[in-house]
């Protein structure tokens, strides 16, 4: 959905193993982990679009600000979400 309507350029997707406490009790589930690549000019829409779409009530939505990004990628990355 995101990489087909070139909100993110690329999405990895991975299943981790979660351990957390909600709702008082200590939890340890599956789930996935999702590392969207973005544009700053995506990453409002993107956040709004996840917490529209997951099926969590507390999603994670973390960002991380690269300060370093090889050429050719940052240029991938931009003509893949214009």
């Amino acid at each position: 959905m995101f990489v087909k309507n070139k909100t993110v350029a690329c999405v990895n997707i991975s299943k981790i193993s979660s351990i957390y406490s909600w709702n008082k009790k200590i939890e340890n589930t599956s789930e996935y982990i999702a590392i969207f690549k973005t544009t700053t000019k995506n990453k409002k829409l993107l956040k709004e679009k996840i917490k529209e779409t997951h099926p969590y009530d507390v999603p994670e939505i973390a960002e991380i600000d690269v300060t370093s990004i090889n050429k050719s990628y940052l240029d991938w990355l931009i003509e893949s979400t214009n």
